[in-house]
């Protein structure tokens, strides 16, 4: 066969055939444009859900990270002089016992049946009558902090378990036979984790 006679019969069967090659094109053409927007869709919304799901969001620097409030205690009582300071360090003379020794605890003195209030929200852990301390409050306000009131009246007006309040009342001044040449008084601990600390870091006047 020669090439006269092959482009003879080409061009014939592309004359017959040419309704349904113009078909198969639009639809070859069709299926491309399909499968581009398809592609297009799935980069405009998953690609973004990816990167928002692993972006980590920056820290507004105005907002401060772990900010705490400072613990201020409320006067266990008010209207109180200082008796036997806070002496951990040194000794200081208990006269009723003829002694020196450390005092870990601020005594304040005041006439007997002042209220006596809890120093900061806590809840009351034990209640205890001592014969030579007196009435002893113990409670705990979290954390490692606990606060003990010592020298009070026996008529106390919690009980343990009980929730309690900055303010709240827990019983009255009365005194005890450790210290008793100092009369009426409070005797005030704090302990944190434990150890005796200065109670005066945490009271109004002191510098916590």
């Amino acid at each position: 066969m020669t090439a006269k006679t092959f482009f003879q019969k080409l061009k014939g069967f592309v004359r017959r055939n040419l309704p349904a090659m113009a078909v198969a094109f639009c639809m070859i053409f069709a299926l491309s444009l399909v499968t581009a927007v398809a592609v297009t869709r799935v980069r405009d919304t998953e690609v973004p859900t990816v990167l928002e799901t692993n972006t980590v969001p920056t820290p507004d620097p105005e907002i401060p990270v772990n900010a705490s409030e400072p613990i201020v205690f409320a006067m266990p009582v008010e209207g109180a002089t200082e008796g036997l300071p806070f002496a951990q360090d040194y000794l200081v003379k208990y006269e009723s016992l003829e002694k020196w020794q450390t005092h870990e605890a601020v005594d304040f003195v005041a006439i007997a049946g002042t209220k006596v209030v809890c120093a900061y929200d806590g809840k009351v852990e034990s209640i205890e009558t001592d014969s030579r301390e007196g009435t002893v409050v113990l409670v705990d306000h979290g954390n490692g902090l606990k606060t003990v009131y010592k020298s009070i009246s026996s008529d106390v007006v919690v009980e343990v378990g009980d929730e309690v309040k900055k303010g709240e009342q827990i019983g009255v001044v009365a005194t005890n036979a450790v210290e008793a040449s100092q009369g009426a008084h409070l005797h005030f601990e704090v302990l944190l984790n434990g150890s005796y600390v200065d109670p005066f870091d945490y009271l109004p006047s002191g510098n916590k």
